[in-house]
């Protein structure tokens, strides 16, 4: 379990609870039997509905108590239920021609109930436009909207079914969120869901269809196959020129030069450019760098601006490509499906031939680290051990932890961290001798490994090699020495070609470094894996910010990035040699840090 810091004062009542174990009840339900809980002297989610809202709520729990969650209800633990009324419960029976909930066979109970049921604490000051941070017991995600009409009061909206009329009902196990209708998953796959989308979609909906994976969409129903699919409107595609298949096609000639003679496969990329072969909604891809999509080595890139999530926007020192955002207004985005989820584009992409891309990762970018509640708020820690992160895997002596952090303002010395967050990481060969670590999607191509951290008063050194499936491990040659710093008097180019460079915006001096590790050759398209060998060192830990992979080829000096994760591009005419406007905080001053 992850160890997270946070304050125990006017805690004492909270920490008053007794363990017991439930065996025996709801024994004819498999699912409760051997649960281990901790039952609170406090009101629990049952005790609430009986005590206060027997008339509004008693339905949903007899349905719990029948399908053999009375226990779960009543027991301490972490739940977000949204429990629909009495009332929204009698229009549900009507519509389905039941005359109560328990007449449903236990196994449709079940999962009715499931449906209902975050075991998370989510209060509705989390609930963003969007899905919500953790999948129902049921395994399906429920998503949040808030309307605002008029000058009435915002409602919040349920997986686009039920408004919340009561929330944040705090109990001892728990909150409960009202809602004016029964939740229930949407039975239609992502192909049902394309053929019924509206007519203002019509180009989209005939290349899908023609291309055969509405068929495939809609009949892939296997346990765990998941699809998100890219839509676009038809105005999207006028705004890049398109009005019919041929000129989407003429589109599609430019972007891919190789296939320009044969238009049947061309149709094909595109509609395979637009599916990932996995469940991600807005949110998911808000924190993701790129994906692959279904396409051969075609990746779609994402980046955030503020509240809004771009696709393919490019950058480099000679060349900037606008991206596209997505449609978050639209009623079609983040659409839950059976087999998986839509999205609404604003724009037009397309798969373009394009060789290696710098890719600019924050090493903190971990799944497990994006869903906690303390993700890059300043001064938060959060410890792991091994096996918790499921893309950094680590291993060796004497218990080994990382420990996630976020440094707390600018001012303090580990305020040069991008976005302010870091990995402490205690590497050395008498504790965590080894690390593996998952990369981002890398296209093909030679690309330059940096790894950019704070440096303190040791000198632990590593090695570093390159892992692809099906092919030989590639050990890097340069040594990863922590106590290296680059010259502050000596040129970037100097720096440079001893292998050394300073990678933030703003470094006042050489705490924060990165090193060239070597050069890698990625064969394909693809996630790898890094892994790190503790060589000698002391018993100081040490602070890792972020890992680049530059192709060869391209600049290597820059961007740097602020402390807010703005990438910093020079700018002519600039006796700094950057554009100072752009980094944060804007109150620091920058010519004289960045002359380097």
């Amino acid at each position: 379990m992850k160890t997270i810091k946070f304050n125990f004062k006017n805690s004492v009542g909270i920490l008053l609870f007794l363990s017991i174990t439930i065996i025996g009840f709801y024994s004819c339900k498999s699912y409760m039997d051997g649960q281990t809980f901790i039952v609170s002297d406090e009101r629990m989610i049952d005790e609430y509905i009986e005590q206060e809202t027997p008339q509004t709520m008693s339905k949903f729990l007899r349905a719990a108590d029948k399908a053999g969650f009375r226990g779960m209800l009543h027991a301490y633990g972490t739940n977000t239920c949204f429990i629909p009324s009495n009332e929204a419960i009698d229009v549900y029976c009507q519509r389905t021609g039941i005359d109560s909930l328990g007449q449903l066979p236990v196994e449709e109970l079940e999962k009715f109930i499931k449906f209902h049921i975050v075991r998370d604490t989510i209060p509705s000051s989390e609930f963003i436009d969007g899905r919500l941070s953790r999948a129902t017991m049921l395994g399906k995600f429920l998503t949040t909207k808030t309307i605002q009409e008029g000058e009435a009061e915002p409602v919040i909206r349920v997986n686009r079914q039920a408004n919340v009329i009561a929330k944040d009902i705090r109990v001892a196990n728990g909150i409960i969120h009202k809602i004016d209708y029964v939740l229930t998953p949407n039975p239609k796959t992502v192909g049902e869901m394309i053929q019924l989308l509206p007519e203002n979609y019509s180009l989209f909906k005939s290349i899908m269809a023609e291309t055969g994976f509405v068929d495939t969409l809609t009949n892939n129903k296997l346990e765990g196959v998941w699809y998100t699919v890219f839509l676009q409107s038809d105005e999207s595609f006028a705004s890049a020129g398109i009005t019919d298949k041929a000129s989407l096609i003429e589109k599609m000639k430019v972007a891919q030069p190789d296939y320009a003679s044969d238009e049947t496969k061309l149709i094909d990329m595109y509609a395979r450019y637009h599916i990932l072969n996995r469940l991600a909604y807005v949110a998911d891809l808000s924190m993701s760098s790129a994906e692959l999509s279904i396409a051969t080595n075609q990746v779609i890139t994402f980046k955030t601006n503020r509240d809004s999530l771009i696709l393919n926007e490019y950058q480099s020192l000679t060349k900037f490509e606008k991206g596209v955002t997505v449609n978050k207004t639209s009623d079609w985005t983040d659409m839950s499906c059976y087999n998986g989820v839509m999205i609404d584009l604003d724009g037009y992409i397309q798969p373009v031939k394009r060789g290696a891309e710098a890719i600019y990762w924050e090493l903190t970018e971990q799944p497990e680290i994006k869903k906690l509640k303390e993700y890059r708020k300043k001064g938060a820690w959060v410890t792991f051990k091994p096996g918790e992160l499921s893309e950094l895997q680590f291993g060796g002596k004497n218990n080994p932890t990382i420990t996630y952090n976020v440094s707390s303002s600018y001012a303090e010395q580990g305020g040069q961290y991008v976005n302010y967050d870091y990995f402490e990481i205690p590497m050395r060969p008498t504790l965590l001798q080894w690390m593996e670590i998952k990369t981002p999607v890398l296209t093909e191509g030679v690309y330059n490994i940096w790894i950019c951290w704070r440096r303190g008063g040791n000198n632990n050194k590593f090695k570093t090699t390159f892992m692809q499936a099906g092919k030989e491990d590639q050990v890097l040659p340069n040594v990863f020495d922590l106590g290296e710093y680059f010259n502050t008097s000596a040129t970037p180019e100097v720096n440079l070609n001893n292998g050394m460079k300073q990678y933030n915006a703003k470094a006042k001096n050489s705490v924060c470094c990165s090193r060239n590790c070597g050069a890698i050759k990625v064969e394909y398209t693809g996630r790898h894996t890094i892994r790190i060998d503790a060589l000698s060192g002391n018993s100081q830990a040490s602070w890792w910010d972020m890992i680049q992979f530059i192709p060869v080829d391209q600049n290597q000096l820059w961007p740097r990035f602020d402390i807010e994760g703005h990438a910093i591009y020079p700018m002519e005419n600039d006796s700094a040699g950057v554009n100072c406007a752009k980094i944060a905080p804007i109150d620091q001053p920058c010519k004289g840090d960045l002359s380097n």
